[in-house]
This record gives structure tokens, C-alpha cells and sequence, in this order.
């Protein structure tokens, strides 16, 4: 009782995490979306595309498989010591790596040359993935302190914009301040994490830290793969258009990205060490578990699709005016996605990784990604940005049916229609058996 209590509790914190996050945006969003036009956004978010991939290489999928381990062995205080010592020190070297790299791509990627200090800055807040302690705070389900800062973050932001964002050359300010309460936030939480939980780091051997980069690879090269069919649609996206239509598609992707921040994470980052907790028990238990929470993140995401996709219209022209109204087929297009997104989270990182099906969720998310990177090619050349738009759509519903054919080969079924009347979900958030 008291571990759904926690979920509860972290489910919740989250939420508002995420609340916080779009709320206060949606408060600067009709303003400087009227100062800075679509071609502001398209080089901003183009560049948050690029720098993505180094975020990724840094973090490493430690935030996935870093929290399986403390999840299972919460009460090894050493234990955590060590997985925390060879973390941070493996980020360092992924960190000095992804330095030499980003040098080099700045000579050769012409389209982040369209604004180098844009991408300079972003790149500057990759330093706020390496001293991430997110796993920590996540393994251990306890995730309130996000939700408190998150707060603080968005009133001083909000006031920050409107005092900064002046003209349309002022756009700069936004992935500067971005980046700076990244950094200061996750500086934060890695000295709170210290304190609160008695971390300890040590010094780590490089070889040590390069044993763990090779053992974790596989989990790393799942989230390669899965954002050559999410991230990638921007990359793809730059070569065959101008600022201004990549500007609709990533707006349209920002109202997509409400709802999976505001649902999706929040219950995947919460369900996953509490399930992980569940398959520590027995294989039975923690497939148990997932099928009763299948439903839910069904109902929850089906129905925050459908209002994605009626209010579409209406949420552009409101928030962002009639400069962005190409971006209103584009929200239709993939309003569905969080209902999909929803249920390939549940399939791979909540089942497949908690039962250490890695090697299963790798090739099922690097078939998916192939097909999707050259799919994305012919339709972002052809087609433009709707064409992205509907490569979106295609590749997440193949990424659901590529799982659940390959959990039907490990002789796993999760579908329980019982669990989906909604009096037997009642009795499941009431911890209660029918």
C-alpha cells in the first residue's frame, strides 16, 4: 500500500511538473510567438532538434536503466554510491566526447549554420545532463522536489520574457534562459540528492567507466533508434524546407508535446521503478501489474487525443495567432500520437526493459527507426511538412505493432478486457480486488 502511495504521490508530482512547465509558456506563448514569428521558432526548435542528439548520447538511457538498479536495491546504500560514482563519471567522458563532436558538426552540418549561437547555447546546457541525479530521485520514488522547483523555474522565466523578449532578433533569449535554469536546477538536485539520500560519490576508474558504457549499450542504442523516428522528423525536416514551415511542424509538435509531458511522462518516469519494484517479486506479479494499468494510460491518452484533435483550431489561433494557422492540419494529423505514444511505453520500457527484454526492444525500435528514417526522407522531400507530419503517425503505430508481436513471441499477453470496465478500474486505484 504504502509503494501505490508513492506512485500516487509521484504521478502527481510530475503532473504538475509538466503543468508548470506548459503554463507558464502558455501565459508567454501569445506574445512571443507575435514577436518572433515562425521563423524564430523554426531556427530555435531546429536547433533543439540537433543538440537533442547529444542530450542523448550524454544521458546515455542512464535515466532508464541507472533507475532499474536503484529501484531494485533501494536499501544498498553502497550499492547506490557506486551506481551514482559510475554515472556521473561515465557523463563526463560523454560529455568531453559529444565537445568534439559538436565542434566538428559545426563545420560540416550546414543547417545548424544558419545560427551557430543558437546552437552554442544549447549545446552549453548539456552540461545540466551530466550532473543530472534524476535517476536517483526516480529509482528511490521521490520525485516531489521537481515539482517545487519546476514552480519557481516557470514565475521567474515567465517575468524574464516578458522583460527580455522585445523584437523579433530578441529569440536568443529563449534558449538562453533555458539553458541556464537547466544548469542551476540540476546543480540543485545533485547536491539535495547528496544530502537527502547520504550519496556519496567516489572517484571511478576510466576503465570502470567505459565497462558500464559498454554494458549499458544496449539500452543507449534503444534511444538512438527511437529518435531517428521522433527527433529526426525536425533534422529530415530542415534539409527540404525553410525556417518558416519548420516553424508549423514544431509548433504542432509543442502542443503534442503538452500532453505527452503533462500525461505520458509522468506516468511512465513514476510507473517504471514501481513496476520495476513489482517484477522484483515475481515475473507474475509485475505482468499483473501491467495489466491493470494498460487500461488506464489508455483512457487517459485516448481521451486527451480526441481533445487534442477538436480543439486543434482553436488552440493555435489562440496561442500562437493566424501567422501559425498551417499549423492547424498538422495538430489534426498527429493528435492520436499520445494514444499511440502511450501504449508502445507500456509495451517497451515498462515491460520489455523491467523484464530485461533489452535486446527485444532494441530490435524492434531499429526496425521501426529504419523504415521511419527513410520513409521520413521521401515524405519530407515530397510532401514537405505534412508529409513529416503523417511519417509521425505511421512509424508510432508500426512501433506498437512491432511490440506487441514480439511480446506475443516471448509468450507474453497483457490485454485483460476485465481490466478495462471502468468499475474494475476503480477497484485498481482503490488497491482493491474485485
Amino acid at each position: 500500500m504504502l509503494e501505490r502511495k508513492k506512485l500516487v504521490r509521484n504521478v502527481a508530482s510530475l503532473g504538475i511538473i509538466q503543468i508548470v512547465n506548459y503554463v507558464f509558456p502558455l501565459i508567454t506563448v501569445p506574445y512571443v510567438s507575435r514577436i518572433i514569428g515562425p521563423d524564430g521558432y523554426g531556427i530555435v526548435n531546429y536547433a533543439a532538434a540537433f543538440i537533442g542528439y547529444f542530450t542523448l548520447l550524454i544521458a546515455y538511457g542512464f535515466d532508464l536503466t541507472a533507475t532499474r538498479r536503484i529501484s531494485q536495491n533501494s536499501e544498498d546504500k553502497e550499492y547506490i554510491n557506486t551506481i551514482v560514482s559510475e554515472v556521473f563519471t561515465s557523463r563526463i567522458i560523454l560529455y568531453l566526447i559529444s565537445c568534439i563532436l559538436f565542434i566538428v558538426s559545426i563545420y560540416f552540418f550546414k543547417p545548424i549554420q544558419k545560427d551557430i549561437f543558437i546552437a552554442v547555447i544549447l549545446f552549453i546546457g548539456c552540461i545540466s545532463t551530466v550532473i543530472s541525479p534524476q535517476y536517483i530521485f526516480q529509482g528511490l520514488q521521490e520525485l516531489e522536489i521537481f515539482a517545487k522547483l519546476n514552480f519557481v523555474k516557470g514565475i521567474i522565466n515567465t517575468v524574464l520574457v516578458f522583460v527580455l523578449i522585445k523584437q523579433s532578433s530578441d529569440y536568443f533569449w529563449i534558449p538562453l534562459l533555458s539553458t541556464v535554469f537547466l544548469i542551476l536546477i540540476n546543480i540543485f538536485l545533485f547536491i539535495y540528492a547528496a544530502k537527502k539520500f547520504n550519496v556519496k560519490y567516489r572517484l571511478v576508474s576510466f576503465k570502470k567507466a567505459f565497462e558500464l558504457i559498454i554494458n549499458e549499450r544496449m539500452i543507449f542504442f534503444s534511444t538512438v533508434v527511437i529518435s531517428l523516428y521522433t527527433s529526426t522528423n525536425t533534422v529530415v525536416l530542415g534539409f527540404f524546407a525553410d525556417n518558416k514551415e519548420v516553424g508549423y511542424y514544431t509548433t504542432s509538435q509543442g502542443f503534442l508535446n503538452i500532453v505527452n509531458l503533462m500525461l505520458t511522462i509522468p506516468l511512465s518516469t513514476a510507473l517504471y521503478p514501481f513496476i520495476g519494484k513489482g517484477f522484483s517479486i515475481s515475473r507474475e506479479h509485475g505482468i499483473n501489474l501491467i495489466k491493470k494499468i494498460l487500461p488506464i494510460v489508455f483512457y487517459l491518452t485516448f481521451f486527451a487525443s480526441v481533445a487534442l484533435l477538436i480543439f486543434a483550431p482553436f488552440l493555435i489561433k489562440l496561442i500562437y495567432g493566424h501567422k501559425f494557422d498551417n499549423s492547424i492540419v498538422v495538430l489534426k494529423i498527429i493528435s492520436f500520437i499520445p494514444l499511440i505514444v502511450g501504449m508502445s511505453n507500456v509495451f517497451g520500457i515498462q515491460l520489455m526493459l523491467n523484464l530485461g527484454l533489452d535486446k527485444v526492444f532494441f530490435r524492434t525500435t531499429f526496425i521501426a527507426s529504419v523504415i521511419g528514417f527513410i520513409l521520413n526522407i521521401v515524405m519530407s522531400k515530397y510532401w514537405g511538412y505534412i508529409g513529416t507530419a503523417w511519417n509521425c503517425v505511421i512509424i508510432e503505430c508500426f512501433v506498437v505493432i512491432l511490440m506487441y508481436f514480439a511480446l506475443k513471441r516471448e509468450k507474453i499477453e497483457i490485454f485483460e478486457a476485465n481490466y478495462f470496465k471502468p468499475k474494475q478500474i476503480i477497484l485498481t486505484l482503490k488497491n482493491r480486488k474485485e
